[in-house]
């Protein structure tokens, strides 16, 4: 019975955490009004850099390089994550109709397969960009996980996003990422973003 309790108020405490750090309470500067073109600013080049802490204990730091490009009505974006034990690819493919924005997204799993496309959904707005979807960690095994992105752009030109990586409605992860037109424009993550 002790166990079920801390279990509990584990799953209260983790659930609390990420609901305040997805509403942007944690500690972040990013402000409303933030809405951005998510298609321009990926189109080309662009870089990003950004933590992920998983389940508040490892805290593992990751850049990862775009290539985004327009395809007729749609956008492809190739994201290439380095990780501390190596590389993986995400590759989006998405459309936007007024503020919706729908597609999917392909990750390179642990195997280093591709997963099949898993289906991408959000929305555009004054407050930025959520996109949404059920799929799998970058070098990942098979676990299906539900994924929430909420970017907002920022007053130096760069993008912002949150993200809470959770099962069954229990965050398991949250990522604070920095994405910039070049690397080199990146700021620091201890500036407290």
């Amino acid at each position: 019975m002790r166990r079920i309790a801390l279990l509990f108020l584990l799953a209260l405490a983790l659930g609390g955490g990420a609901l305040a750090f997805a509403q942007g309470y944690g500690g972040g500067s990013a402000t409303r009004g933030g809405g951005f073109d998510l298609f321009a600013f990926f189109e080309g080049s662009s870089a990003s850099r950004g933590t992920i802490t998983t389940a508040l204990v490892r805290r593992e730091a990751f850049t990862a390089t775009f290539e985004g490009r327009r395809q007729g009505d749609g956008f492809r974006l190739e994201e290439r994550f380095a990780f501390e034990d190596g590389g993986r690819l995400q590759v989006w493919t998405l459309a936007q109709a007024g503020q919706a924005v729908s597609g999917t997204v392909e990750t390179e799993l642990e195997t280093g397969e591709m997963s099949e496309p898993a289906t991408v959904s959000g929305m555009s707005g004054e407050d930025g960009v959520v996109l949404s979807y059920e799929g799998y960690a970058p070098g990942g095994g098979g676990l299906l996980l539900h994924f929430r992105h909420h970017m907002r752009a920022m007053g130096d030109g760069t993008v912002l996003n949150r993200v809470v990586v959770s099962k069954f409605g229990l965050p398991l992860a949250t990522s604070s990422v920095i994405f910039a037109r070049q690397a080199a424009a990146l700021p620091s993550l201890s500036r407290g973003r």
